[in-house]
């Protein structure tokens, strides 16, 4: 899972000088870090010679540049949205919405990636009457959802911290009893345990298995969603069709879940290659 990068301080300061000096004032100045951040990081690039060969994109200082660009105004973007995603403010584009509406009614496991701007599904449901709950294997630091979110938001958003053992495997429980949405990512595994191979962009990938082993064990339909910046104030939400398996064995069972999942994501990855923030080498093999 990807962890919460920065201070409330921080995060203030940013916000302020978006207040002080608006838009393209403050972008200016994410142009400016990013292009330091670039050049102080070459590590990284090398690290993604895999990645940048999978899609297609030459590994130069360019594109690596654009990359650590694409990731700053994204994170840029998702903390001043903290008002809210209202139409009128940001343009916010929905494929296949009628599918997450169909998850909504009937509950379930929402899926999603370290692929473009995860952080806005804190907001972009806001207009549906649902309640999220979202699995996380680390502490979110309170002060900084309250940022992202307001107070009313938050009532809505429960986070289920899986170094709780068994009391977050009730909680996800409860939750999917009563038809509510479970928000999970399964593209980063560190071990060798709880993960499902799945083909991914032309190469043998690791997914962490644990959400669509809940989906199995509590038969729960499952959705794909993606969430991409497509220009200044404007979102993508791509949704899959619902997933399910027809295999009965568990493990081919998980299996056809994951790769319908990862077919969804190799899919919005090719279209917008630069909103892929997993800067590692994605194809190394974890420890066991």
């Amino acid at each position: 899972m990807s962890q919460y990068r920065g201070s409330p301080l921080g995060i203030k300061l940013i916000i302020t000088l978006y207040d002080l000096f608006g838009y393209s004032a403050a972008k200016a100045l994410v142009f400016i870090v990013a292009l330091f951040y670039a050049l102080i990081s070459q590590k990284n690039r090398r690290d993604l010679n895999s990645y940048y060969e999978a899609v297609g994109l030459p590994n130069t200082f360019t594109s690596y540049f654009k990359h650590v660009y694409a990731f700053s105004l994204t994170i840029f973007d998702r903390f001043i949205a903290r008002e809210g995603m209202q139409e009128n403010t940001v343009q916010v584009e929905r494929e296949n919405v009628q599918a997450f509406e169909q998850l909504q009614k009937s509950g379930g496991m929402l899926v999603l990636s370290h692929h473009g701007n995860w952080g806005q599904s804190f907001k972009i449901f806001q207009t549906y009457d649902v309640k999220l709950n979202i699995i996380s294997d680390e502490i979110i630091d309170e002060n900084i959802q309250q940022l992202e979110t307001d107070k009313e938001e938050n009532n809505r958003i429960k986070v289920i911290n899986l170094q709780e053992g068994m009391q977050a495997m009730l909680e996800i429980a409860r939750a999917l009893q009563n038809s509510e949405v479970v928000i999970i990512m399964v593209d980063r595994v560190q071990t060798l345990s709880k993960t499902v191979e799945v083909n991914f962009l032309g190469r043998p990938t690791l997914f962490h298995s644990g959400g669509f082993e809940i989906a199995h064990m509590r038969k729960v339909p499952m959705l794909g969603c993606d969430i991409v910046r497509t220009g200044d104030n404007q979102i993508k939400v791509t949704f899959s069709e619902i997933i399910t398996a027809s295999q009965k064995d568990k493990k081919a069972y998980i299996h056809e879940l994951a790769q319908a999942y990862a077919d969804f994501l190799q899919d919005v990855v090719k279209a917008y290659p630069y909103q892929w923030f997993n800067f590692f080498d994605f194809w190394r093999t974890p420890e066991k």
